[in-house]
């Protein structure tokens, strides 16, 4: 199968008629599958999706259980809403065509499904142009479901929600039931259920009136709430959706109050309370650099000259000591002399002469000298104390000086948050329906809860009633256990559940080869000797490493989770058998840049004829358009037109353009 040609009419984001040409072109020889859409979020890269899968799975594209009415209350909110302001009768219609070999004719195949409010969707089919009016709509889609079964559907057309959904699955549940929808185990356990239906009708047939009576009423009984359980599943079904529903809308309008400031509007009391207490303590440690900037602090100023000053007072106190000296000495002297001739007569000029030569010299000395500062004691000392006080006044200043400077810095910060942060009555408004949205969730959430108890109790009693007529056709089979009938049919039932076992574990082991085969191919170097083991029964896959140990999932980041998730859908489609597009939106926003490089290189290539790629510019950038430009075939832009509230296409895209413009 390969697309050819979306037609969509007044369908989500895109107001009129867009066709948009799917058809892989060639250059030369070489195959150019690749079908690149650019947009930013929010221009209608899903829709492209949505299409596909609404255009080939109708009702099942929204899941295996689903009402008609919630389809077409789906329906009628894809249709774009600038059409309908200007009629509200408008239609909406999705077309696609598409080449398939069907009974050994290559053919052209065309379906389109149209809808407009009130009214039942149109869903027809053309064959080579020739409208096909033979079959109805219920026939056109099983011929749809023929050529795309749901469950492979969605192997093939999926977005990063489900890999990632596919990537946090360790219970295994999500590859079960694709792995038994491939195989067609849901048939065979469907007919095992018919031949155990058909066993309780040989047995009841020859039953006593009694045992029918009780058999009849508890069916009736077991019918009944199995019908009250579908109904409250259902409408948890209905209200999770509702649930869902709510908690996008939440997060829409957090996305939008952080937009508008919100984050900072939050902090704005506590910083504005934190601005106060600042500006209090920049103005006690302004207070502080200012009373000690008039005090000594000055003389801290030029060290050198203080340093100097110091010492040359030193020295003048030393010299006027020393003439202090000298005159007391000039004054004593004669008291000396006269007490020497006393006691030394005849010795006492000779003592006398050696006392003078040494004192002289010292008295000269002095007295050749003067100081150049004249000034006291007291005065000296208290120099001395301020040049003292002044160093560690400058010591004190750099401390106080580098904590104005902090407090500064953080009242900037905060002033910068402030004035980011809006007034509060510009997020009134939106705070207001944040909580209304948040009071509904809960409401809904509580609802959402009693409606599975509710379910999980009818449940319960389903399977007690259901045990209790296992016994009574248990009774009744051990009567007739020698029925040919009896025995063919529970032949019938072991040869189907060892064919269920044996297709199984020979389908099981495929997918580990064929899982193994694309997780190495994607992942990184150091990933290359992991293998796989899937559990038959719990189809859990588990990673084992070259020594034979299981590697926890739960570990592993969300990119080697979404690796793994990749290689599991590679793996299935591969299984499957079925050659169809593959058709990919949004894969690589949780992805590092070694992975994004393998995934580009090795696995949007290779993963089929046909591969229609919806990404933003920061996943498939310019680096990685260049990585892979070989194999695209060609590659689209969707812009998003705020005024008219629609999207338009054009052929082109970001970094190609600016390719062309460098050449």
């Amino acid at each position: 199968m390969i697309f050819k040609t979306l037609t969509l009419n007044n369908f989500r984001v895109f107001n009129g008629e867009t066709s948009i040409d799917l058809t892989p072109r060639k250059e030369g020889v070489f195959e150019r599958p690749i079908i690149l859409f650019g947009g930013l979020n929010g221009a209608g890269k899903t829709s492209i999706l949505t299409a596909i899968r609404l255009a080939l799975l109708g009702k099942r594209a929204l899941g295996a259980v689903i009402t008609k009415k919630d389809y077409l209350a789906y329906l009628n909110e894809q249709t774009n809403n600038t059409a309908l302001k200007s009629d509200e009768s408008a239609q909406a219609r999705v077309s696609l065509s598409f080449t398939h070999t069907h009974q050994g004719e290559h053919k052209l195949y065309e379906v389109t499904r149209q809808w407009q409010a009130e009214h039942d969707e149109t869903l027809t089919l053309t064959i080579n142009g020739v409208l096909d009016t033979s079959l109805n709509s219920e026939q056109v889609q099983a011929f749809l479901h023929e050529l795309v079964p749901p469950g492979i559907g969605d192997l093939f057309f999926f977005d990063g929600e489900k890999i990632a959904e596919l990537a946090e699955d360790d219970t295994g549940s999500y590859l079960k039931e694709a792995v038994q929808k491939l195989l067609g185990i849901d048939i065979i356990n469907r007919l095992d259920s018919d031949l155990s239906i058909y066993l309780k009708g040989l047995g009841a047939e020859a039953a006593d009136k009694e045992t029918i009576k009780k058999i009849n009423t508890a069916e009736a009984e077991k019918k009944a709430i199995s019908e009250q359980v579908n109904i409250a599943q259902r409408n948890a079904d209905h209200i999770g959706t509702q649930l869902t529903d709510l908690k996008t809308k939440i997060a829409s309008k957090e996305q939008s109050i952080q937009a508008r400031g919100g984050a900072w509007a939050k902090t704005k009391v506590q910083e504005e309370a934190k601005v106060s207490e600042l500006i209090a303590f920049e103005k006690e440690l302004t207070a502080k650099i200012r009373l000690e900037l008039s005090g000594s602090l000055p003389m801290a100023l030029a060290p050198t000259a203080m340093q100097s000053l110091i010492e040359q007072l030193t020295k003048d106190q030393k010299i006027k000591q020393a003439k202090a000296f000298g005159n007391e000495l000039t004054q004593a002297l004669p008291n000396l002399e006269a007490k020497l001739a006393t006691q030394f007569s005849t010795q006492s000029n000779d003592i006398m002469a050696t006392v003078n030569s040494y004192f002289g010299q010292l008295v000269a000395q002095s007295s050749m000298e003067s100081p150049e500062l004249d000034i006291s004691d007291s005065e000296f000392a208290l120099i001395q104390a301020q040049v003292t006080d002044a160093q560690k006044s400058q010591a004190l200043l750099k401390e106080l000086t580098q904590a104005l400077e902090a407090v500064q810095n953080k009242l900037s910060t905060l002033s910068i948050n402030i004035e980011r942060a809006p007034d509060a009555e510009e997020l009134k408004d939106l705070y207001e329906s944040l909580r209304a949205l948040e009071k509904q969730r809960d409401a809904i959430s509580k609802e959402y809860i009693s409606e599975l108890l509710k379910a999980k109790e009818l449940k319960t009693k389903e399977l007690e009633l259901a045990k209790r007529l296992e016994k009574f056709y248990a009774k009744l089979k051990n009567k007739h256990s020698s029925d040919k009938a009896v025995e063919r049919v529970e032949q019938s039932q072991n040869v189907l559940h060892e064919f269920k076992e044996a297709l199984t574990s020979q389908r099981v082991s495929q997918l580990e080869e064929l899982f193994v085969k694309a997780y190495r191919k994607l992942a990184r170097k150091e990933d290359l000797k992991l293998s796989a083991k899937i559990d038959p029964n719990s189809f859990d896959v588990n990673l084992v490493d070259a020594e034979g140990s299981v590697i926890n999932r739960k570990s592993m980041s969300a990119g080697e989770k979404q690796i793994f998730a990749f290689a599991i859908l590679e793996a299935l489609g591969k299984l499957s058998g079925k050659v169809l597009p593959v058709v990919v939106d949004t894969p690589l926003g949780r992805l590092d840049s070694k992975h994004r490089d393998k995934l580009i290189k090795h696995y949007f290539p290779e993963a089929s004829e046909q591969v229609i790629l919806l990404s933003t510019d920061t996943e498939v950038d310019e680096s990685f358009y260049q990585a892979i430009e070989h194999k695209v075939s060609h590659a689209f832009e969707i812009e998003f037109n705020q005024q008219a509230s629609s999207s338009t296409i054009r052929e082109g895209y970001f970094w190609a353009e600016l390719a062309q413009e460098a050449v």
